[in-house]
């Protein structure tokens, strides 16, 4: 798995949602289901990116951080 380097404004971003996951659930069980959950939808969104756009993200299954260009 790559390490992606967040902005300032992307990092806020997951945080308040991380927040708002956690505040909805009582059980830290069902936020770690919840973050789990979001983390998977992120990951997706980011191999259909990859797909569309062959040529502005590069994914890969070893460990190379990802390549952005």
């Amino acid at each position: 798995m790559g390490t992606f380097r967040l902005d300032d404004q992307g990092k806020a971003e997951l945080h308040n949602e991380a927040e708002r996951l956690i505040a909805r659930y009582d059980s830290p069980l069902e936020t770690v289901k919840a973050l789990m959950v979001y983390n998977c939808e992120l990951e997706t969104q980011i191999l259909a990116l990859a797909h569309r756009h062959p040529g502005l993200v590069t994914v890969s299954y070893d460990d190379a951080p990802p390549f952005l260009g």
